[in-house]
């Protein structure tokens, strides 16, 4: 007796640990995508149980600093954008869209006045970033009296040429990385900031036909290649110094600021129907991405970010830094549908080595930087989650819409006024979340229960 139920002890522990093991991930998964769907779902959940801002103590819209940015808040709630677009999973858009709403600004431009000295060039494109993919998407519109989500990018975009223009005689135009004097960083004028203006200038220009953003997209490209941020084999370096005038490059190189150009790029290549320069160009910084691939023989094809990940000295804002190359490689791939087949071989061997990555924490599902050593690096955090969750969602491209031009928008109902009340991870094994995926929970738990139940009936009865 004493034997059989320790056995039927054993039992119920493993049944316990699996329901709570690691994202099982099938990159071939069949229609529908489950699994893909499940991992993405999992994972998402991660991003925002690191999110406090609709409770006691947090700032609506932003997820806690330290260790968070400002910045990494508006990439965050852009890559919750596109995961409700890919997925189809509506389970964070009422806190999206109310986070959105909170960091508008009195001037409906992301530039809000307690955020002064955290706000540079870059960090205002990603929140406009996620806003151009609530505009492109059909996300629910800003409540009166606000604009519309493509006017607030409008705005963005005015500020930057504003900016370019008051500060054209130093290196030839350019952005500024800090446009506010008494920030560090003033006299440097980065790729991060410029790509954040080109980009958002081609996805502008591919949504209304305006040819004024058209122009502003080559022109900023043409200074970036100019100056050499991108080199002829469309390298994407850091930066560059106005104090020597721009005549020496940073040579430092991030998965993000390749990535930002990249689909800018593809944008311009949708947007002008092929034309060669543009082919040419989104496929050289396609090329150019292989410097944050295969970190070693053994790991070929998966992503890593090379100025700091081996040596684990990242940092909190370079941990995020694949999340936005995994975003952009996606949206390359739907745009310019000549990297599809060589996009789709990076991301799924890279999902395959995220999904060992994420093992950690008390449900065994928690997400570590380094993808490429077969589990856990020691590592937590939002940059980890939110890069997790970019390569899995980034798996369903095949089968979501492309950004949509105005005249094709059609947009979601406002949700209603919340808060909203995220659901407990303990309750819902962090898995209840995908309409799908929370049924095929449910039946998990169900089984669980019936099986548990089921045995210690047993117990009673020995």
């Amino acid at each position: 007796m004493i034997v059989l139920r320790v056995w039927l002890t054993a039992i119920v522990l493993a049944l316990s640990n699996w329901l709570a093991t690691a994202i099982v991930l099938d990159v071939d998964d069949p229609s529908p995508p489950e699994s893909i769907r499940d991992a993405a779902a999992t994972v998402a959940h991660g991003v925002q149980a690191l999110y406090n801002g609709n409770k006691t103590g947090g700032v609506l819209g932003k997820w806690p600093f330290p260790p968070y940015y400002w910045w990494e808040s508006g990439a965050s709630w852009g890559g919750m954008v596109n995961y409700w677009h890919f997925t189809g999973d509506n389970s964070y858009v009422n806190v999206t869209y109310e986070a959105l709403v909170s960091q508008i600004g009195p001037t409906n431009d992301f530039m809000l006045p307690q955020e002064k000295f955290n706000t540079g060039n870059d960090d205002q494109a990603f929140w406009a970033f996620a806003a151009m993919s609530a505009a492109e998407f059909g996300f629910p519109q800003p409540p009166d009296p606000y604009p519309s989500w493509r006017q607030i990018c409008d705005n963005v975009f005015n500020g930057y040429v504003q900016r370019w223009n008051f500060d054209s005689e130093t290196c030839g135009g350019g952005l500024r990385w800090q446009f506010i004097p008494e920030n560090a960083g003033h006299d440097y004028k980065n790729s991060i900031s410029n790509g954040g203006f080109f980009q958002l200038a081609a996805r502008l220009a591919r949504m209304t036909g305006n040819q004024t953003y058209v122009d502003w997209a080559e022109k900023v490209w043409d200074w970036t290649t100019a100056i050499g941020l991108v080199d002829n084999m469309y390298n994407v370096f850091d930066g560059t110094d106005l104090k020597i005038n721009c005549t020496q490059i940073n040579h430092h190189q991030w998965t993000y600021n390749v990535a930002i150009y990249l689909y800018g790029a593809a944008v311009m290549q949708n947007y002008t129907n092929a034309t060669e320069k543009w082919v040419a160009r989104t496929t050289g910084l396609l090329d150019a991405t292989s410097t944050f691939f295969s970190p070693f023989p053994n790991a070929t094809d998966i992503m890593f970010e090379a100025m700091c990940e081996k040596s684990s000295t990242c940092n909190v804002d370079q941990h995020s830094m694949k999340a936005y190359l995994a975003r952009w490689l996606a949206g390359t791939s739907l745009l310019a549908p000549n990297t599809a087949g060589r996009i789709g071989q990076l991301l799924r061997v890279s999902a395959i080595g995220a999904s060992n990555a994420c093992t950690a924490g008390e449900f065994g599902n928690t997400c570590g930087a380094k993808w490429y050593i077969g589990g856990w690096d020691g590592t937590s955090g939002l940059g980890q989650q939110l890069s997790a969750m970019e390569i899995f969602y980034g798996l369903l491209v095949n089968s979501t819409r492309p950004p949509s031009v105005l005249n094709s928008v059609r947009i979601r109902d406002a949700p209603p006024n919340i808060p909203m009340v995220l659901p407990d991870p303990a309750a819902s094994n962090a898995r209840a979340l995908y309409d799908g995926v929370g049924q095929v929970s449910v039946a998990y738990s169900l089984i669980f229960g019936i099986a548990t139940g089921a045995i210690i009936l047993i117990m009673d009865a020995l």
